[in-house]
């Protein structure tokens, strides 16, 4: 059976609005451990976070909305990469896998 390239989105759909903005996290925001994108273009990129699993830690996605909500994404399961795309309409997608 084929395993899809990436899982559905990380950031939760939400019918009032969509994500402008992505951060991803070494442990919790708490710790203030933002993590830069190994690659970060105009309108994609990614981020390698094995290394973070390897320590013993995880990793958070915090999803930042339009309309000012943040949603907050615990990735407890190990995932190896996480790809961003930003459309036209400069909304965020993020997939984890």
């Amino acid at each position: 059976m084929l395993q899809p390239a990436f899982s559905a989105e990380t950031c939760p759909r939400r019918d009032e609005s969509f994500p402008v903005s992505v951060t991803v996290f070494d442990g919790t925001p708490e710790e203030l451990a933002s993590l830069v994108p190994e690659e970060s273009g105009k309108r994609s990129g990614y981020w390698i976070l094995g290394s973070v699993y390897d320590q013993k830690r995880s990793v958070t996605v915090l999803c930042k909305y339009a309309d000012g909500h943040v949603e907050r994404v615990d990735l407890k399961q190990r995932v190896s990469k996480c790809n961003y795309q930003i459309n036209k309409k400069n909304q965020f997608s993020i997939q984890c896998k």
